[in-house]
């Protein structure tokens, strides 16, 4: 299955649905670094897609990787997405009840917005 969407994403790697359906393929699997794999080169190759990005810090945040989840954030916050993304942040660090970071968070969109 893996070398059908490596295929399919070499001929158009445009089509959200085919890294949609190819992540969601490995985290059924449990192939969670696969997984990491394709979330990654998605976000890296088409930033604009918020959907990409929220998927990958859920699995992450899902997976108890709160380093991870944060981080995949702070790299979405760079391209200044809308204010879901920023507020999806900041209710992702009240989850985690740090509140001095989700503050943070909330002044950094205040600026960007």
């Amino acid at each position: 299955a893996r070398s059908v969407f490596e295929r399919a994403i070499d001929v158009d790697y445009k089509n959200q649905s085919i890294w949609l359906k190819y992540a969601e393929m490995e985290m059924k699997n449990r192939f969670v670094n696969h997984a990491r794999n394709v979330w990654d080169r998605a976000v890296t190759l088409l930033p604009r897609v918020d959907q990409f990005w929220y998927k990958f810090s859920y699995m992450e945040e899902m997976l108890g990787n709160v380093a991870g989840a944060r981080q995949i954030f702070e790299r979405w916050m760079k391209w200044a997405p809308g204010p879901n993304a920023w507020n999806t942040y900041i209710k992702f660090e009240v989850r985690r009840r740090n509140i001095p970071r989700a503050r943070s968070v909330y002044e950094r969109m205040l600026i960007t917005h």
